[in-house]
Parts: structure tokens; sequence; C-alpha cells
């Protein structure tokens, strides 16, 4: 019985930890890609769009960015960049939500989080391409 009550324990508690967690899939526009951003347009559904598109592509880039530098890579240096990589994307996500967070509850709240992730996701394209 006691070890069916910590499971439940740990089985909610995980849960609520991951209801709390905020990703730009939570509020991307899945179809950015097939529709022209309306650069400058102050609507909401407009700014969606751009910064869905900006985020979508740099997205893309960046795995294979990261795909690219990682096959031309030794042993060593594949290990420090992997490591590299899950430190950034933790920073990422804890950066970025503290924008939504502040901004939570208002309208331009998903935007700031999708806008965080995409020049987060530029800046560590450059990165990479000077990585050594």
């Amino acid at each position: 019985m006691i070890v069916i009550n910590k499971f439940l324990f740990c089985l909610i508690l995980l849960i609520s930890l991951n209801a709390h967690a905020v990703i730009p899939e939570d509020f991307l526009y899945k179809d950015a890609l097939k529709v022209k951003c309306k650069e400058g347009s102050p609507m909401q559904e407009d700014l969606m769009y751009c910064v869905s598109r900006d985020y979508l592509e740099s997205d893309k880039f960046l795995n294979i960015k990261y795909k690219d530098k990682i096959k031309l890579m030794n042993k060593v240096k594949k290990k420090e960049l992997l490591v590299s990589q899950r430190v950034w994307l933790k920073n990422r996500k804890n950066k970025c939500t503290a924008e939504y967070k502040e901004a939570e509850g208002g309208r331009e709240a998903p935007i700031y989080l999708i806008d965080c992730y995409a020049q987060e996701n530029h800046k560590r394209i450059k990165f990479l391409e000077n990585y050594k």
C-alpha cells in the first residue's frame, strides 16, 4: 500500500511539473510556413504567424547546423558540444519561460515566448557556425 501511495505521489508530482512547462509548440501556428508573414502588422494574428514562422525556420536550420557540425567532429569534441547543447537548451527554456511569465495573462505572452525561442535559436546558429 505504501509503495502504491509513493508511486501515485510521484506520478501526480510529475504531471503537475509538466503542466507548468511552457514551450513554443503550445502556441505555434503550425501552418505558419504556408502563410506569408505580414511584416510590421500590429494585428495579433499576423504577429503570431510571423513569430511562428521565424521559430519554425530557425529551429529547422539549427537542427541542420548541429547535425552537420557533429558529423565533422572527433569523439571528444562531440561530447563537448553535446554537453554545451544540453546546457544551452536548459538556459533557453528558463530564459524564455521567464519572459513568458512576465507577460502571462496578456495577449502578447505567446508572442514573447515564441520570439524568445526564435532569437535564441538564431544566436545558437551563429555560435555553431563559429564553433571549432
